[in-house]
């Protein structure tokens, strides 16, 4: 049987640690030290559609993930406020409206990404309807 492939959230924690090892490595050198996950809760959307409106929206360096029903971002060199547009944008873009922002910074909320995935996971289910 061959190995299996990584699933996406293994993927989305393997590119936060390789983000957060390269912020560190290039620290010196005035790379910007910050980035920002953004998650927007759509569990009845479709998948390739979502894609097709986001993607376009997104820059070269953010990386775009759905996961269980959750699209997720990843935006490099962008802080809490600079995600908000970003989160605003993807709503306006999916006619979506009513949904709270769930965002994590790095450093603020996490200095490694086992953190930052709790975190954002814990925000997540604050904003989900009782």
């Amino acid at each position: 049987m061959a190995d299996k492939i990584l699933g996406y959230k293994e993927l989305l924690k393997t590119l936060l640690e390789y983000h957060i090892h390269l912020i560190k490595r290039l620290s010196r050198e005035g790379y910007e030290q910050i980035f920002s996950v953004l998650l927007i809760p759509l569990p009845n959307d479709d998948e390739k559609r979502i894609r097709e409106l986001v993607k376009p929206l997104l820059r070269e360096s953010d990386r775009l993930f759905y996961i269980e029903g959750n699209l997720i971002a990843m935006l490099p060199g962008t802080d809490w406020n600079g995600a908000q547009k970003v989160h605003e944008t993807i709503l306006e873009a999916l006619g979506e409206s009513g949904i709270e922002d769930c965002v994590v910074e790095y450093p603020t909320d996490g200095n490694d990404a086992f953190t930052l995935i709790g975190n954002l996971y814990a925000r997540l289910e604050e904003i989900r309807p009782a």
